[in-house]
């Protein structure tokens, strides 16, 4: 059997989320859009705007289940995002005529930076997961569309990635590519940044703070916008470090796959404390406590990051630990610091054989909505279907993998962010931009392979492999 991998060109992968990435990877991906010079009927729908959408999404409500797979396709290409029957969100995809309804509507734009082309599905890691745990999100699209103009553009193709079994069975995928949410002033000045992905309940509180400061600076000079936007994230580079100091006291399992609510973490703690008196916490779960969070020592396992983020902003075990609770993890922490000192080598271990595991919780990051597009997409075309169980374990791991990017992005790059702007850094969008793909993302305009390609080791092919077209 012969294997091929293929790579094209351009994106960065979102932080903490492998593992998940493979319930968007469906057979019939669509590389490109369809083109709207073909249907005029459609293109006069887009060019009315959110009204069009709006049009056609009342027929699709009317239409049989048959003809709904046509008027989904139509839907996407009036609204420029793909599956946009669910999220409902019409994007402009021209930043003056974003600026103009603004104007209009007396709001702020809210813009998407990305890689690749937010109609496909082979758009960037974290566009995929935007559209099926953000947008798709039943409370979070009334939000976007109550309250914000929406605008997407693309700061480069995606990179794609092919791996051919030579019997006409392949794996299509797309590596690197981090996108940002940028909030803009009506006349497209940068007020807000949300880089990677948020919890849907997590992405709207920040966006309504956010709010507030678009009306704020409505109206206002250059200068006040400016020196109030200063203000804005000096105050939030205080208010985070402030979050970030609550969460020094949560206990987590190490390695975990699953989010613990206070029962499953609870359980957790008897069962690793039980095999630590034993002296057999090698085969129990890491449970350890967060400790000292100096942002210069940053925990490095999805785990804690999912930790901090249920603790604070409330999900799943974020109220207090019983006492007895967290003395039995404070000793527990301590045998376990004690025994990585001596077993630096030793990966996160699995239960012992026979422990019953820690079950996943009950759905409290994604709504309805959402479950049901990411079980579709994990399923499309695939004769092999998961099982309602298996289904469970996918949206519960990915759950966890969204909080911790969550709590990642919002206590490493945001907070850069605010202290940059906070600062007097006040730039426009293509500088800030540019700086936050070069400096945060490390994905610079000036790599034109997006470090994919180091010349630092021999690998036997003629130029490492290169194809330039001619």
């Amino acid at each position: 059997m012969h294997h091929r991998l293929s790579i094209s060109p351009a994106a960065a992968f979102p932080l903490g989320i492998a593992a998940s990435l493979a319930a968007f990877a469906t057979p019939g991906l669509t590389a490109e859009p369809a083109a709207l010079a073909d249907r005029p009927d459609v293109a006069a729908l887009r060019a009315r705007g959110p009204a069009g959408l709006d049009e056609l999404l009342a027929r699709y409500d009317r239409a049989s289940p048959a003809e709904r797979d046509t008027l989904a396709d139509d839907i996407d290409a009036v609204a420029a995002q793909r599956y946009a029957s669910v999220s409902r969100l019409y994007w402009f995809t021209e930043l003056d005529r974003a600026e103009a309804e603004a104007h209009r509507l007396h709001r702020p734009i809210l813009a998407l930076r990305m890689l690749g082309d937010l109609r496909n599905d082979l758009s960037c890691a974290n566009s995929r997961l935007f559209r099926a745990t953000l947008y798709a999100n039943t409370e979070t699209s009334a939000f976007l569309r109550s309250h914000f103009v929406l605008y997407w553009s693309s700061e480069r193709a995606v990179p794609t990635v092919t791996i051919d079994y030579g019997d006409g069975r392949k794996l299509v995928r797309t590596t690197t590519g981090n996108s940002a949410h940028y909030v803009l002033d009506e006349d497209g000045h940068v007020l807000d940044v949300l880089p990677g992905l948020y919890a849907p309940a997590v992405f709207q509180k920040e966006l309504t703070a956010s709010l507030a400061l678009a009306d704020r600076v409505r109206g206002k000079t250059d200068a006040e916008r400016v020196r109030e936007t200063v203000a804005y994230h000096h105050a939030a580079l205080e208010a985070t470090a402030h979050d970030f100091e609550r969460a020094k006291d949560a206990l987590y399992v190490g390695g975990g796959q699953f989010l613990l609510d206070r029962e499953g973490l609870t359980s957790a703690i008897q069962r690793a404390q039980a095999a630590t008196m034993s002296k057999m916490v090698i085969e129990a779960p890491d449970l350890v406590r967060i400790g000292a969070m100096d942002p210069s020592m940053v925990p490095s396992d999805d785990a804690a990051w999912a930790a901090i983020g249920q603790r604070v902003w409330g999900i799943g075990a974020a109220e207090p630990i019983d006492e007895p609770v967290r003395q039995h993890g404070e000793q527990l922490a301590a045998y376990t610091a004690e025994h990585h000192a001596r077993s630096e080598h030793r990966r996160h271990p699995q239960p012992r054989r026979g422990a019953p595991p820690v079950p996943p919780p009950a759905s409290i990051v994604l709504d309805a909505a959402s479950r049901a597009l990411v079980a579709r997409l994990h399923n499309a075309g695939l004769a092999d279907r998961a099982t309602p169980a298996q289904l469970a374990e996918v949206i519960a791991r990915l759950e966890r993998h969204i909080v911790a990017d969550t709590a990642l992005n919002q206590f490493t790059l945001r907070q850069t962010i605010h202290g940059c702007i906070g600062g007097g850094r006040v730039e426009d969008f293509e500088t800030l931009n540019a700086w936050i793909y070069d400096q945060l993302f490390a994905t610079p305009r000036s790599d034109a392979w997006l470090g994919l390609l180091p010349r630092t080791d021999f690998t036997g092919l003629p130029g490492d492999g290169v194809v330039i077209p001619r």
